[in-house]
């Protein structure tokens, strides 16, 4: 009785010739013709990688067809046509020898267990050994400050130049536009707003989205964090390992210390500066969500600022009627134990609290006296009693001694992620405020000097906060928003009386003075109301 055979054919990837399936399939039958088998079935795999054996839907259907005994023999060209996996290559040979079927490979016959094993480990080695060569030559090219893959937004490869690149000047404006925007304090998800709006394209996909801009630190993806644009290349961030249980090539993050470098000066779009401030920004935006402090752009010129003039809590929007927004004491509205019930209209209070901080800020003669006065009083105090200033500056040398000490742990790698950099900001943080403790014992016999141009730099930007606020989309200027909300530290809304609702505004010192930080700790000193409290709204 002729013995049954079935023909197995699979090539790797679609860089491959697709003719490679037919060619095997004939040299199989060529085999079978010279052993006098009988053929009863092709079953292939296109474009299947060796590695796994997830998706084979041919070797799938092969392995099915052997439990229902359709044939007596499987013929490959070669034993790495199943797979060159050593344990994926002994699952199969086991399945198919409790069918009693044999694994035949064109070239070398019958194959037995040895032959097997052999092949599986030889297959598994080839694998390695070809990943250490292509990373090897991608290394190279790397060093040399080509491209080693993958294409950034911006860039484009020369033609008959592999590895090649050159800037795309349409593209390179956005980025330029891009990284201006978030330096200037705007929001991710505002820009990728904005250039949907005007369509322009985006690096993939049909829209732009905030992600696209912020990426992920720690792989170091994302256009805001791709140092391509400062003229720095940067490739083996991750490895990619392939999950023997879908199948699928997942990435892992390397170390950053075997992560490679290369200088490309003449892909640099992004000056020093301008980088510096987006990654600065971009590490206090980190820090500010892994203590948890929000870093959302606020949805109002003073949003977070109102208070309560009754309990001290917060004031939250309690309604809307078309362009009219009432706001009310949060603390009164969730569990009644604040007696300010009142509803107050928040356009007719920020109207009134441009007006009077404009009105101020251009004619700023009384907060040059308030300066002075608290100079003196400051000056006062300190001659009542000077804080030790050896113990100051032991202080700050511990301060330094740990900031050090946690940036090399960081360096090193012992420190990491979002934990890590918190404990080496927290050090920092600490080394500043001792720094700023001690400066400030040696100042303070000199003045502070009120800075007279201050006061206009604030109501130029008020202004525009105003014009863009009032503007037809109702969007504020992030720049003016963030310098008016530095000057406001908060907004006391007291319960309405028979001439309207009393308002005091607070304020910060500091930024109308020059020749001294007033930050000790990281909190504010001398912060009171820069005007008396406003009536009649």
């Amino acid at each position: 009785m002729q013995r049954r055979a079935a023909i197995y054919a699979r090539y790797s990837t679609v860089l491959q010739s697709d003719r490679s399936i037919e060619d095997q399939v004939e040299l199989c039958r060529s085999y079978l013709r010279r052993e006098g088998y009988g053929e009863v079935a092709i079953f292939e795999d296109r474009a299947m990688t060796s590695e796994t054996l997830i998706g084979r839907v041919g070797l799938a259907k092969l392995l099915e067809a052997a439990r229902n005994g359709s044939f007596d023999a499987v013929v490959v060209e070669c034993v790495d046509r199943i797979s060159r996996d050593a344990g994926d290559l002994h699952q199969v040979a086991k399945l198919l020898r409790f069918s009693e079927i044999d694994i035949i490979s064109a070239n070398e016959g019958v194959q037995n267990e040895i032959q097997i094993g052999v092949r599986g480990l030889m297959g598994t080695f080839f694998h390695k050994d070809l990943r250490e060569k292509i990373h090897r030559g991608m290394v190279g090219n790397i060093r040399e400050g080509l491209s080693a893959g993958g294409k950034a937004y911006d860039y484009s490869p020369i033609a008959g130049q592999p590895g090649e690149l050159q800037v795309e000047a349409h593209e390179a404006d956005v980025i330029r536009r891009i990284f201006g925007a978030y330096a200037d304090s705007a929001s991710p998800r505002q820009i990728a707003h904005d250039l949907n709006a005007e369509r322009i394209l985006p690096p993939r996909g049909a829209k732009w989205n905030a992600s696209t801009l912020i990426g992920s630190a720690d792989r170091g993806y994302g256009i805001l964090r791709n140092s391509i644009y400062a003229g720095v290349l940067v490739w083996d961030r991750v490895r990619m390992v392939l999950d023997p249980v879908t199948g699928k090539r997942v990435s892992r993050v390397k170390p950053r210390e075997d992560w490679k470098y290369a200088t490309v000066p003449h892909l640099r779009i992004i000056d020093e500066d301008l980088w510096n401030t987006v990654q600065q920004r971009l590490s206090d935006q980190s820090y500010a969500r892994s203590a948890g402090t929000s870093t959302r752009a606020p949805a109002r010129p003073f949003s977070g600022l109102l208070k309560c003039g009754c309990c001290g809590g917060g004031m939250a929007i309690h309604d809307r009627k078309g362009s009219a927004i009432r706001i009310a004491c949060s603390t009164s509205r969730e569990s009644g134990s604040c007696d300010n019930s009142g509803r107050f209209r928040l356009d007719q209070i920020e109207d009134e609290i441009f007006s009077n901080l404009y009105e101020h800020l251009l004619n700023p003669a009384y907060l040059e006296e308030y300066v002075s006065a608290y100079d003196q009083e400051r000056k006062a105090l300190a001659a009542a009693g000077k804080p030790d200033q050896g113990k100051l500056q032991r202080a700050v040398v511990e301060a330094r001694n740990l900031f050090e000490r946690r940036l090399n742990l960081y360096e090193c790698g012992v420190l990491d992620g979002a934990e890590g950099e918190a404990k080496v900001r927290e050090a920092k943080n600490g080394l500043r405020a001792a720094e700023a403790e001690l400066a400030a014992l040696n100042n303070c016999d000199e003045d502070i000097i009120f800075d007279p141009a201050k006061p206009a730099r604030y109501a130029s930007a008020l202004s525009d906060l105003m014009e863009s606020f009032r503007a037809h989309d109702g969007k504020p200027d992030a720049k003016a928003r963030d310098a008016v909300r530095g000057l406001v530290s908060e907004i006391i809304v007291s319960p309405a009386e028979y001439d309207g609702v009393p308002i005091e505004i607070r304020g910060r010192l500091n930024a109308l003075i020059s020749g001294l930080d007033l930050q000790v700790g990281g909190a504010m000193v001398a912060e009171e109301g820069l005007e008396p409290p406003t009536r009649g709204l």
